[in-house]
């Protein structure tokens, strides 16, 4: 069943993910122009994450390098 807006939470801005990372915001852009780091999706230009989604790519990058 696809989620409905009540079941998602608020997109994290580039502050947030990065401070959540524990990297600086520089770090998040050059992962995006790189094409690595986590997903993020383009709102209005501006990138946001989605907060289930980073968590999930941390736990993917601990399965690999754990």
């Amino acid at each position: 069943m696809p989620a409905t807006t009540s079941q998602v939470e608020p997109l994290w801005n580039s502050r947030e993910a990065a401070e959540f990372l524990n990297v600086s915001q520089a770090t998040l852009s050059r992962w995006r122009r790189q094409h690595e780091g986590p997903p993020f999706v383009s709102v209005g230009g501006i990138a946001r994450y989605n907060p289930p989604t980073v968590r999930a790519w941390v736990l993917e990058r601990e399965r690999e390098h754990g």
